[in-house]
């Protein structure tokens, strides 16, 4: 049985963006995309000798249909040096494949970057994909670096499973030595107790 869920849409997805970036825009020195903590960091620098007016940081989740989610007003870049800017995109969506580019006024866009943004920020965890076929996710709404203890039980209350001293938030699950059936989750981490439960196809 195929995989369904976030994390086909997520292996989808990386796949189609493959390893080979289109041409950056001739303005740009550099440009960068990533993860930092629970923000995405943008970062790009404007080629000296080059001037724009305004730009715009535009965000999208399907690679396809961008919002600008940042604004800069005025003069850009230098006649004379190399300029630097940067922005955190402190609200990004969660559990998103995420594509950010960079407009600079009327002279076009940079290439498109695209991020994978496995943090949750409005739900407490998100246990995917369920059916699952062996592996699996669970994401839990803790810091990184979080100690988790997890214990797996079938419905009769039996522990089937036990992980202990697991790095959250972000737990990936090896399920294969499952028969199928319905099961319980519950995941200790920060004095926190997260129950779910998932089904193994």
């Amino acid at each position: 049985m195929p995989l369904r869920g976030p994390v086909q849409l997520f292996v989808l997805a990386l796949i189609a963006a493959g390893p080979v970036r289109a041409q950056e825009h001739p303005f740009l020195a550099a440009y960068t995309v990533e993860v930092v903590d629970a923000s995405i960091h943008i970062d790009w620098t404007i080629l000296g000798g080059n001037t724009c007016d305004g730009q715009e940081v535009e965000r999208s989740t399907d690679g396809i249909h961008f919002t600008a989610v940042h604004r800069i007003q005025g003069l850009c870049g230098d006649p004379v040096v190399p300029r630097r800017y940067d922005w955190f995109d402190t609200a990004p969506p969660e559990l998103s494949l995420l594509h950010y580019r960079v407009k600079l006024g009327i002279d076009g866009h940079s290439s498109v970057r695209s991020v994978l943004y496995e943090q949750l920020r409005t739900t407490e965890q998100r246990f995917y994909p369920t059916p699952t076929t062996g592996e699996a996710t669970l994401l839990l709404n803790v810091a990184p670096g979080t100690t988790v203890d997890l214990q797996v039980h079938d419905l009769s209350g039996r522990t089937v499973l036990f992980f202990q001293d697991l790095a959250g938030p972000l737990l990936r699950l090896d399920l294969g030595s499952l028969p199928q059936g319905t099961y319980v989750y519950r995941a200790l981490a920060d004095g926190r107790a997260f129950v779910g439960r998932f089904v193994k196809a």
